[in-house]
């Protein structure tokens, strides 16, 4: 990993005002053309070059197409989570009369309330579920009554083959009941999830090849095979072929963002790294709310799912191209960047590439460290929760809110929307608690964010409304994007030269708890559904993930950095 661009800057805790500082986003060639870069003046006096000769701004060219990377990332990746509840998809014949699908039967209504529970209970019992079927036994109650417990859609049993599942909801009917067979949420859990799994598995050694072998060169090629993998999605036919294609897509993407911040470290000056990192990750959230909208928009005017997913990909086949041209390793690298550029910039110091030894040992280091675990449990949890507004939130609106796909996809994009909105808030809250309390009060914006985003999610079991629910999603969604520039710092504050590599270690964990949360879900609603909490236990789930977030980061200690000295 690349120390900073700043000689002088030791391999420890960041300034106070950090990456999140005190400095405006501004253009700094502008700076620079009115003669002030920093306190400094760009003409012949100062040795950057003649009086005429102004900073060329190739690297803001490196900062929008990253910016334009990181929402193809998020676009991409949000989309499956709106492919997979649309009618589009749970219609199609090809994944339907797949032998490896699996479906559920749910219930829908019913007629004859006392038998369908009767039906229900044996029907649980028989399928080995002992809580489901030792909570059944209330039949002697008033038929009202008895229907008040049959939360509607309740999903009977899941995991089935879909001529079982046939059978099953054709006895249901003769009990008195109405229902239909969906494809299995576990199934499409296991989907969703299997993507964070490799993802976080890869992000270190992601980051560590694109260290070896330069970042340019890799992360276009990450971003070719993303793509390439989103076109082949389009053309599975079955859900196990979109497994296979969720594990490649997690390897590709695992190195997006440790290989564009190492690139942002070597382009942009130390006053504007924060700020360009801001931007970028700006990028990433703008495509997460522009994803359902757009997805669902695609599917009903372009003929599918299908191709949309094409679409998807032949964009980011042109966005690999465009940032293999316009990026360069380092600004020594770019011949259209000129000195005065160059000296804007400054050095990029410690070349080094980082060994595969060294990469064991920091290993060791980050194991071994009590904040940095502290981190990265706050990382999982903070995942945990705020994944269910990415992958089950439009199914919970669809199939428990009775919402219309479109109208769906409206309110999960202004859901995600106040991501924009926290990491805005998010930046000026890291830089006022370190201005007030130094580098001990970085994590108190984190547990601040968490214990709100947790106290949002416990109100949606209050609310009836479907919109006040959305408004307690983007409650959860802008507090946990408040509390992300807090994380980076934090990292930024401890890693030094390595920080990639920590960042790396962090966002491992972190979609840990994301690809955990994504199998979870499907199945305490189902374990809702037949005990009758209905979506409580989803709610509650993750509203302790924030609160257990909020603690650790209280634990987190960004004044004791973590080093890895070469042999």
């Amino acid at each position: 990993m690349n120390r900073s661009p700043d000689s002088n800057q030791p391999d420890g805790p960041a300034d106070p005002v950090g990456d999140f500082g005190n400095q405006r986003w501004s253009d700094s060639s502008d700076a620079a053309q009115s003669g002030d870069v920093n306190g400094g003046t760009v003409d012949g006096s100062s040795g950057i070059g003649g009086e005429d000769e102004r900073p060329t701004s190739i690297r803001k060219g490196i900062v929008w197409i990253s910016v334009l990377m990181a929402f193809g990332l998020y676009l991409t990746r949000v989309s499956v989570g709106e492919i997979v509840k649309s009618n589009s998809f749970l219609e199609d014949p090809q994944i339907i009369n797949s032998p490896s699908t699996r479906f559920s039967v749910q219930l829908t209504e019913a007629s004859d309330p006392a038998r369908v529970k009767a039906f229900v209970a044996r029907t649980q019992g028989n399928a080995g579920d002992q809580g489901a079927a030792g909570s059944s036994g209330a039949g002697s109650g008033a038929a009202a009554d008895q229907a008040n417990k049959l939360v509607m859609p309740m999903t009977v049993v899941d995991g089935l083959p879909k001529g079982e599942a046939e059978r099953l909801l054709g006895e249901l009917e003769v009990s008195g009941g109405s229902g239909q067979v969906r494809l299995s949420k576990q199934q499409i859990g296991s989907v969703l999830g299997v993507f964070f799994f490799t993802y976080a598995l890869l992000q270190v050694p992601a980051g560590w090849f694109s260290d070896r072998l330069g970042a340019r060169k890799m992360l276009s090629l990450y971003i070719l095979l993303w793509s390439i993998l989103t076109g082949i999605t389009g053309s599975v036919t079955s859900l196990t072929g979109l497994l296979v294609a969720r594990l490649g897509f997690g390897f590709a993407q695992a190195g997006a963002y440790p290989t564009s911040s190492a690139i942002v470290r070597n382009w942009i000056p130390l006053a504007q790294r924060g700020r360009s990192s801001a931007l970028i990750a700006f990028g990433g959230r703008l495509g997460a709310t522009l994803a359902p909208f757009l997805t669902m928009w695609l599917i009903l005017n372009i003929g599918g799912w299908r191709p949309t997913l094409w679409l998807y990909g032949v964009a980011g086949v042109l966005i690999a191209a465009a940032y293999f041209a316009i990026v360069r390793d380092r600004p020594s690298e770019h011949p259209a960047c000129n000195a005065a550029e160059l000296a804007l910039i400054g050095p990029v110091a410690d070349q080094r590439r980082t060994g595969f030894s060294e990469l064991i040992r920091l290993v060791g280091v980050f194991c071994r460290s009590r904040s940095l675990w502290l981190n990265s449990l706050c990382q999982f949890s903070v995942n945990f929760g705020w994944v269910f507004l990415v992958t089950w939130l439009p199914t919970y609106l669809k199939e428990v809110q009775k919402v219309p796909e479109q109208q769906g996809a409206v309110m999960v994009s202004i859901v995600l929307a106040m991501g924009m909105l926290g990491q805005l808030i998010g930046g000026r809250a890291t830089d006022w608690s370190v201005g007030r309390f130094g580098l001990r009060g970085r994590p108190f914006p984190i547990a601040t964010a968490a214990f709100i985003a947790g106290c949002a999610y416990l109100a949606c079991l209050r609310i009836d409304n479907v919109w006040g629910v959305v408004a307690c999603c983007a409650i959860v969604s802008m507090m946990t994007d408040v509390g992300n520039p807090s994380i980076w710092g934090f990292m930024q504050d401890v890693g030094g030269r390595n920080t990639g590599s920590i960042f790396g270690w962090g966002n491992m964990w972190g979609n840990f708890g994301a690809a955990i949360s994504a199998k979870v879900v499907p199945l305490l609603m189902v374990q809702g559904s037949q005990s009758g909490g209905g979506q409580s236990l989803v709610f509650i789930t993750c509203a302790g993930a924030f609160f257990v977030a909020a603690l650790a980061a209280l634990g987190m200690d960004a004044t004791k950095p973590l080093k890895v000295e070469p042999k």
